[in-house]
């Protein structure tokens, strides 16, 4: 796990910067210099067009990471993978945008009453779509090459710095809400701008495919594997997303302040984003090869290593939250509850690994897929349920039920078709400490008048005994014994 250890070491370096970055924003700048409908605005804009995005690539982000390294030469520019790569993007965003038009009618009529604005900027979505789609793919280009550090410093870090400056030019009334939704769309196209100029910096590529190439792996074969998968991306994506778009429908404004508990809870799974974009190459490529050793020591080291670090997020984010709240407005607080029931269902996909690349790379995603399309059906039936007769604790617990659900379906399916069985006692245990350390922390009193100091007072103390317990219990000695052998070398 070198290569996957030092760029996920890099990603989640990178990623924590930005969810500082994106904090600072969500916390302290948004919710002071937005209304939460302008807040929710962005926010369903950005995740309707991202859903409706996924469709537009036809797979091609999943063809890639399964394809590309067996096209993949550099002296012949990778047989003109680009070209069929181009092609078969604009064919997506070509059927895509078309039945977008269609139902516009439709999708219009369910957010007129509740969400005006909304309404008035939809004329926005297919531009959108097309760059945020086309991000995806450039994005899971740039991991098959093995290059992944610059796509996350573009995302996590240049996207949030340039969201802050237009909503201060937008609160100081320099710029208008037309050109503030300008801006916000413009700031993604200079990425996607960017990672095109960047793929051709560091790669050689060629849009005439070579025919020779293209006769073992055919392009009807490759993308029967990429809709398909294209289905499954959708799906997986929509679990996490779905709820915002429905709660739209309710009230703009709820999406805002529901959005904004999601992003704290969203802590939890960094470690997971970083770890996947560059694990799901290397898994599709020990599959390839034929090697199931290798994919049960990644499936295993990530299992734990991510209950560790998620374990620690989640006990810091349910003891701190109720201190976080006192700097937003008042009307956020209705969404404290939320926080909880998210970061569980967080906590359950940092707990269960990189499974979506075993099950999705394998042989059997087919049945992967079917079986995540049921898990969205449920899903979304939770959400018609529970958001009328709860608001936005439905729509989480929806979320919460959600993780549950697909990530059961994935553990069961993994074990039973592979026999791969990533937990021990020592899983256990730490789901004890977790659930022990996070209770005192939302029980524990407050010691101070100021929310930082309390902050740092519980959220320092838990983390501590949090640590401490860890070393003991010894389920990480390898951690632990790496970080006492770079002390002594620092002395």
């Amino acid at each position: 796990m070198g290569v996957i250890k030092r760029q996920g070491i890099k990603n989640t370096i990178i990623t924590y910067i930005g969810i500082i970055i994106g904090a600072i924003n969500i916390i302290f700048i948004q919710p002071k210099l937005l209304t939460p409908e302008e807040l929710g605005l962005t926010r369903l804009l950005y995740d309707f067009s991202y859903i409706i995005g996924l469709a537009i690539p036809l797979g091609l982000p999943n063809i890639i990471v399964k394809y590309f390294p067996l096209f993949k030469d550099r002296s012949t520019r990778h047989n003109g993978f680009a070209g069929f790569v181009i092609f078969v993007f604009m064919l997506g965003f070509i059927i895509s945008s078309i039945l977008l038009l269609a139902f516009k009618p439709v999708i219009v009529s369910h957010y007129e009453k509740e969400a005006e604005l909304f309404v008035a900027y939809f004329k926005f979505i297919i531009p959108f779509t097309f760059i945020v789609s086309a991000i995806t793919v450039t994005t899971a280009y740039c991991q098959a090459l093995f290059k992944s550090t610059i796509p996350s410093f573009l995302n996590d870090i240049c996207v949030r710095l340039g969201t802050i400056v237009i909503t201060i030019l937008y609160f100081n009334k320099i710029i208008s809400l037309d050109y503030y939704v300008y801006c916000f769309i413009g700031i993604y196209l200079v990425e996607l701008l960017a990672l095109g100029i960047y793929i051709l910096w560091v790669d050689t590529i060629s849009i005439l495919p070579a025919r020779n190439a293209f006769k073992t792996h055919t392009p009807k074969k490759m993308l029967q594997f990429g809709v398909l998968l294209c289905i499954a991306s959708f799906a997986s994506i929509a679990l996490r997303k779905i709820d915002g778009v429905f709660l739209g429908t309710y009230s703009l404004s709820m999406v805002g302040i529901y959005t904004t508990a999601v992003f704290i809870a969203s802590f939890i799974e960094v470690p997971l984003g970083a770890l996947e974009r560059i694990s799901h190459t290397k898994i599709a490529d020990n599959f390839a090869k034929n090697n199931l050793a290798e994919i049960e020591k990644i499936y295993t080291d990530s299992v734990k290593y991510l209950l560790i670090i998620g374990g620690l997020m989640f006990i810091g984010i349910n003891t701190c939250t109720k201190y976080v709240y006192e700097f937003l407005p008042p009307s956020y607080s209705q969404s404290l509850h939320v926080v909880f029931i998210v970061s569980l269902g967080s906590l359950i996909n940092v707990s269960t690994g990189v499974n979506s690349a075993i099950m999705f790379y394998s042989k059997h995603y087919v049945l992967g897929t079917i079986l995540l399309g049921i898990t969205l059906v449920a899903v979304i039936i939770l959400n018609i349920i529970l958001i009328p007769r709860f608001g936005m604790e439905g729509a989480a617990i929806a979320s919460a039920a959600g993780a549950i659900i697909f990530n059961g379906i994935k553990y069961l399916f993994i074990y039973s078709k592979f026999g791969l069985q990533p937990y021990n006692k020592s899983s256990l245990q730490l789901l004890i400490l977790i659930g022990i350390c996070t209770t005192l922390g939302m029980i524990g009193p407050s010691l101070f008048k100021s929310p930082v100091l309390n902050m740092l007072m519980s959220g320092g103390v838990l983390s501590f005994l949090y640590i401490i317990c860890l070393y003991y219990l010894n389920v990480a000695p390898e951690l632990f014994s790496g970080i006492l052998n770079r002390l002594r070398r620092a002395k």
